[in-house]
């Protein structure tokens, strides 16, 4: 991987100053407020999930611009716990609906979108 190629990632604290004086203390981040831990059949699920839509977004039967969209939708299924709720739902749904679209190849990314998103609005 080359440095165009790193993920965004802070570690750390990150301190930001505005100008002015008696700028005091820092805001330690020892985690971001969604990274909390997931039930353990959620996380199984999402794990399902992202090996599934590894393989579709390799599968060349798809669309480039289809193929893309499942690539940018790995990150928050790899680390699902470590992503805020909203961003879950909404990686899900638009999982939900790229699959529909994409019809049968795409049935068990769907299937488990489906799955987690009942399990999670529940």
């Amino acid at each position: 991987m080359n440095d165009n190629e790193r993920p965004d990632v802070q570690y750390g604290d990150r301190v930001t100053i505005h100008g002015g004086s008696g700028n005091v203390g820092i805001q330690h981040n020892n985690g971001s407020a969604g990274d909390q831990a997931l039930p353990p059949e959620v996380a199984a699920l999402f794990a399902r999930l992202a090996a599934v839509v590894t393989d579709l977004a390799r599968d060349g039967r798809l669309h480039e611009a289809d193929r893309q969209s499942l690539a940018e939708a790995l990150p928050v299924l790899t680390s699902p716990a470590a992503e805020e709720p909203r961003s879950r739902r909404n990686t899900l749904l638009l999982l939900a609906g790229l699959a529909q679209s994409v019809g049968e190849a795409a049935a068990p990314a769907l299937g488990l979108a489906n799955q987690l998103l009942a399990l999670l609005s529940g």
